[in-house]
């Protein structure tokens, strides 16, 4: 079995420690690097090719909306999943539509990241996880309920 392998961008570093440590209990998933900025994660998704970025919004030199249109130019076989506090259905909107597979709240990240990142491997390209349908406390996707 190959492991999923995933790059971590968050600026605090606190939650990147504490994200890398919920998938390290799971051998299906194996974090490849980690960044701290947009810039840094469009050159780690070039360089490492993950099969999944792990994806702020909020974040210093290029947000994470930005970053992802480049990751997806740079390597478009990578998912991305939108993990950010940002609970605002037009910042949701704006991320899903550069081709995320998904979109998580980080209060919801201990229940919902690993079966986001499990699904997201079974998505054919830029296909959208079709959860059931989602509240505001745990957004994981498109509102199509």
């Amino acid at each position: 079995m190959v492991a999923i392998q995933i790059l971590i961008v968050d600026d605090f570093e606190h939650w990147r420690n504490s994200v890398r440590s919920m998938l390290k209990r799971n051998p299906r998933f194996r974090v490849v690097g980690e960044g701290r900025d947009g810039i840094e994660a469009v050159d780690k998704a070039a360089t490492l090719r993950p099969h999944v970025v792990l994806l702020d919004i909020g974040m210093p030199r290029l947000n994470g909306i930005e970053a992802a249109k480049r990751i997806r130019k740079a390597c478009p076989e990578s998912k991305i999943i939108f993990l950010t506090q940002e609970d605002s259905s037009d910042i949701q909107s704006a991320a899903l539509d550069t081709g995320a597979v998904a979109y998580l709240l980080k209060a919801t990240a201990g229940s919902k990241l690993l079966p986001a990142i499990e699904r997201a491997m079974l998505l054919e390209g830029t296909q959208a996880l079709q959860p059931e349908c989602p509240t505001r406390e745990h957004v994981i996707l498109t509102s199509e309920c």
